[in-house]
């Protein structure tokens, strides 16, 4: 880890800001070619943020390589919300062939939250199928719903539960084991999508909350979440990390130690508001840094 990138690509760190400033050569293209995946990641990052988005395409190869977790916690933060569609499902494909991976379902399900597509919906519930771990299925499940409902609603309740007799305790010894019912969430799923679907002008147009993507509105139900005195959770961590990459607007005040700093978060997005900043960005338009995504 490079001091530069100390607190460097986490939701509830610096997010896409550096750490401290980071060397003056760090964005030399021969710095893509580094043994050190650091160094790498970090003149990604100072090139996608100059306009370079084709920088993140050095990354897929390197998560292959590297297993660590914080490393591929960046590559995702990168890939997801920098990266072209088609490298983001490509990325996809390329690791979905081993869905039981815990890490996988992780960090996999991130990239393709931040894609903020429909097309993310499909292998998502893939890995919804093959998680065992409560944690890693209710992390997909928040992933869906970003994608599909203004709110916590009926995709990210996930699956309803039912109380059944264990074969394995024959009466009088009878005991229960809790069964998901996955099926009928699939289905329930892609209904929500297929709505979804229904209010776009093609399947390819970007979406949050159930809509097309409008970082104004992504912006102000951020605001208000964060006026209410709601606590934060996974999908305002989420849409703070949308609202700094599309910007670049510094969000590294709205946590410290781990802790949301309400007044100055509210601040910055007040400012973004006020200034109407929001005008510059297109409806249905991904960015990153400001420099337009293409669909």
């Amino acid at each position: 880890m490079k001091p530069y990138l100390q607190k460097t690509f986490l939701q509830l760190g610096h997010g896409f800001q550096f750490s401290m400033a980071p060397p003056a050569s760090l964005a030399a293209s021969s710095n893509l070619a580094s043994s050190d995946p650091w160094t790498v990641l970090g003149c990604v990052l100072a090139r996608a943020r100059q306009g370079d988005l084709g920088a993140v395409e050095v990354l897929p190869d390197m998560m292959a390589r590297d297993d660590e977790a914080l490393v591929w916690n960046a590559c995702v933060q990168l890939l997801g919300f920098a990266g072209h569609p088609s490298l983001i499902f490509d990325t996809a494909k390329r690791f979905l062939s081993a869905p039981a991976n815990p890490g996988v379902q992780w960090y996999i399900s991130d990239m393709m939250l931040n894609g903020c597509s429909l097309r993310a919906v499909e292998p998502l519930l893939q890995l919804h199928e093959a998680a065992t771990d409560r944690d890693a299925r209710r992390h997909i499940e928040h992933c869906l719903s970003a994608l599909l409902e203004e709110g916590h609603g009926e995709v990210d309740d996930g699956p309803e539960e039912h109380e059944v007799p264990d074969p394995d305790y024959p009466e009088p010894f009878t005991e229960y084991r809790t069964v998901l019912d996955r099926a009928g969430y699939v289905e329930k799923v892609r209904a929500v999508t297929a709505r979804v679907a229904q209010g776009l002008a093609s399947p390819a147009q970007p979406v949050t909350a159930g809509r097309l993507l409008d970082l104004r509105a992504l912006v102000v139900r951020l605001y208000e979440r964060i006026r209410s005195g709601a606590e934060s959770d996974s999908r305002m961590e989420w849409e703070r990390m949308c609202f700094e990459a599309f910007t670049g607007i510094d969000c590294s005040g709205f946590y410290a130690d781990g802790r949301l700093q309400r007044p100055a978060a509210m601040a910055v997005l007040e400012g973004f508001l006020g200034s109407g900043g929001a005008a510059r960005f297109k409806l249905g338009t991904r960015y990153f840094f400001a420099h337009p995504i293409e669909p």
